[in-house]
Formats: structure tokens, C-alpha cells, sequence
């Protein structure tokens, strides 16, 4: 895959990356005002859903962050991550390595199709 040697599909990845770890800086630090305002900004987090999460983080701990690159599913660990204590320089870390692998497979995907289908 050429694009593994293309500076500039690093540098768009690592920059798109680094956007979304600072947008999700924003959800952890409503979680890290705990449940409450978690629930008072996003009610659709119904209880049942949110001690899903807690069961997640309870049994894989920080590494749950990884899946952070999952629609949807990446704003209630974020948030969650604030409200469990996940320390920072972790979350970014984990936040991170989830948006990067994301942004790749979107820039990838899309061209491999491409090329599959006009060769």
C-alpha cells in the first residue's frame, strides 16, 4: 500500500487525529464532573447504558479507550473516561492511538475501493 509511504496521508491522519482528541477533551471533562452532569448534558445516557460502560472499564480499564475511534460509541467512553478518573496523559495517549487507526481506515478504505473497482 503506497500510501504507507505518503508524508502527507501521515501528516492529514496525525492532524485530523489530534482534532479529535481535542474535541473529546470536551466530553472528558463533563465526565469528570461525574454521572450527574453527564446525564444533565447528554439524557439520552440512560443509567443502564452508563454501568455498561462501567462494566467495560471495570474489567479492561483504560484500554477501553481504544474503541474511542467508534462512532457513537467513542462520546460515551470519552465521557466516561472523565468520570471513572482516567488520568490524563492516558486518555490522550489511548484517545489518540483509537483516532488514528479511525482516520487511516477513512482515508484507505475509500481509495482501495476505488482502485478495486476501476482497475
Amino acid at each position: 500500500m503506497d500510501l504507507l509511504l505518503e508524508p502527507l496521508a501521515w501528516l492529514l491522519v496525525i492532524l485530523v487525529s489530534v482534532l479529535g482528541v481535542i474535541g473529546n477533551l470536551a466530553l472528558y471533562s463533563v465526565g469528570k464532573r461525574g454521572y450527574d452532569a453527564v446525564r444533565d448534558r447528554f439524557p439520552q445516557i440512560k443509567r443502564e447504558r452508563w454501568e455498561r460502560v462501567a462494566t467495560l472499564y471495570e474489567r479492561h480499564g483504560s484500554l477501553a479507550l481504544l474503541l474511542s475511534g467508534v462512532p457513537v460509541l467513542g462520546s460515551l467512553l470519552t465521557t466516561a473516561a472523565g468520570a471513572f478518573g482516567v488520568r490524563l496523559p492516558v486518555f490522550v495517549l489511548f484517545v489518540f492511538i483509537a483516532k488514528c487507526v479511525r482516520n487511516w481506515l477513512i482515508l484507505v478504505i475509500p481509495r482501495e475501493l476505488y482502485l478495486l473497482f476501476t482497475r
